[in-house]
């Protein structure tokens, strides 16, 4: 490549790069600054300079196709993360609801054996072990009530454990106000790619997805509201199965026309 070629290859990368001010470029590529205006204007009237910029243009355009496709992969992969984190917390409130049902039927069940424990013990009290027609009857009351304290004792030990399965549980679970962020910023990294698909004539809140599952958490677990939406999307395979579908229609739609409705 001879001095003139290199000058034209720098002109050309500068042209680009600078938002295709060709007097900018003139003096990047080495021009005098007092005629860069107009041999700028010049050169892009020289076909090897006009070769040089196509080429620099092809490179620019793959780069920002590859710069759009890692954006786009990388909004998917935020819309999948947030998809997990999702589901461990549904799966959190489900092991959360199961053990709140467990605590409570074991303090119901609790409760009455310490009611029968104490009626027990009061019909003991009242009896004289030292009559013979009571004596039997007295040896019966201190087995039940040594078998009713081992159960009350019993329960106790297995709702203390459930501490535990608690504190696992809640691990993955969401206070109210994070869990409504968490889905507004679903929803907003959702619409980004609808409009990087070109379909920003569509909104996700059309799909009314966050509003209805905000209402069903306020309500207190309405689900039938987030099952009756004429379209949900609840995860990211789903949204992208959504636009391939989208995609293909339009496509399908473009090549249906019919030849005679254009030549009127």
């Amino acid at each position: 490549m001879t001095k003139t070629e290199q000058k034209y290859k720098v002109f050309a990368q500068a042209y680009v790069s600078n938002g295709f001010n060709a007097t900018e470029a003139a003096k990047t590529a080495g021009y005098s600054e007092n005629g860069a205006e107009v041999r700028g204007s010049k050169l892009l009237r020289n076909a090897k300079v006009l070769a040089y910029i196509d080429e620099e243009m092809n490179m620019l355009a793959k780069r920002m196709r590859d710069d759009a496709s890692r954006i786009y992969h990388e909004l998917w992969k935020q819309v999948r993360m947030i998809d997990e984190k999702l589901e461990k917390h549904e799966k959190s409130s489900d092991a959360l609801s199961v053990l709140d049902a467990r605590r409570i039927v074991l303090t119901a069940d609790k409760n009455n054996l310490t009611d029968r424990l104490r009626r027990k013990e009061r019909k003991l009290s009242t009896l004289d072990g030292r009559k013979t027609e009571s004596k039997e009857l007295v040896r019966e009351l201190k087995n039940e009530i040594s078998d009713l304290y081992l159960e009350i004792a019993q329960i106790k030990e297995e709702i203390n454990d459930m501490k535990e399965e608690y504190s696992f549980s809640n691990r993955d679970a969401l206070w109210h106000k994070d869990w409504k962020e968490i889905l507004a910023l679903r929803t907003a990294i959702l619409q980004d790619l609808f409009d990087r698909s070109g379909y920003k004539d569509v909104s996700i809140r059309n799909f009314a997805l966050v509003d209805a599952q905000i209402a069903k958490l306020n309500a207190g677990g309405n689900q039938e509201a987030a099952i009756e939406q004429t379209i949900i999307v609840s995860n990211a395979d789903q949204m992208q199965a959504y636009l391939d579908a989208k995609s293909a229609k339009k496509a399908g739609d473009d090549d249906g026309e019919s030849p005679d409705s254009s030549s009127d």
